[in-house]
């Protein structure tokens, strides 16, 4: 029954959200998914209203930035009777916001250098999902586990993330290394690989572009993101 209102929800919204091309997007939001591609008319914002972006453009070659986040929801059985054999369930799903993303230029490596920061939100997502999965399957009582402990370990998968985002800018912009794009996009190629068992499932998306649970059984309980 889950699989099918989900496959009829897809089938409902085909027209108002692009799922071609490895695509799944709206007017604003563009959903991590495999083998998805960004486009120059994905960066809609002017860089130019944005402080020192063309001094950095200039000075650095940081002329495109993508606005990037990952939003979680967290859904719970409405009911105390149902909490005693239903569990939390938790989405995870980094999206881009076209609006606030810009390209100063047409300089197509830098929608691939912005790519590479996008596959770094998915790659904390994956790490995220893993290391919850790690810390709730030790618990008897399995419910109540995912709303206990999912704050510490986004706060840990988000350090790890601007470590990783603030290292290749260093390496790629502020001090330029040979084959730095390259080399960053071998590594993160590879982190994805070893995680790829807690990627971003399009069942992830749906839930954020629904914006209610898919099970009537349940309601949201939490809502992080800069984006919804």
């Amino acid at each position: 029954m889950k699989i099918f209102k989900i496959l009829l929800f897809l089938l409902t919204f085909n027209f108002a959200y692009c799922q071609t091309n490895g695509r799944m997007e709206d007017s604003v939001h563009i959903f991590w998914q495999p083998n998805l591609k960004l486009n120059l008319s994905d960066f809609k914002l002017d860089g130019r209203t944005i402080e020192f972006a063309e001094r950095d453009c200039e000075k650095a070659k940081f002329c495109a930035c993508i606005a990037s986040n990952f939003n979680v929801i967290i859904d719970i059985p409405k009911t105390k009777k149902d909490q005693k054999k239903l569990f939390e369930k938790i989405y995870f799903v980094p999206v881009l916001e076209k609006t606030k993303s810009y390209n100063l230029t047409k300089d197509t490596i830098l929608i691939l250098h912005q790519k590479v920061v996008f596959d770094i939100e998915e790659w904390t997502t994956r790490y995220a999902r893993q290391q919850l999965k790690k810390t709730t399957s030790s618990f008897k009582k399995k419910y109540g586990s995912i709303i206990t402990w999912h704050n510490v370990i986004i706060k840990e998968a988000k350090e790890k993330r601007d470590k990783l985002i603030k290292e290749f800018t260093y390496d790629v912009y502020l001090e330029p290394k040979i084959n730095a794009y390259e080399n960053w996009r071998l590594k993160i190629n590879e982190m994805l690989e070893q995680l790829k068992d807690y990627d971003t499932k399009p069942e992830d998306c749906l839930r954020f572009i629904q914006q209610k649970p898919f099970d009537e059984n349940y309601e949201e309980y939490e809502y992080l993101g800069e984006h919804k």
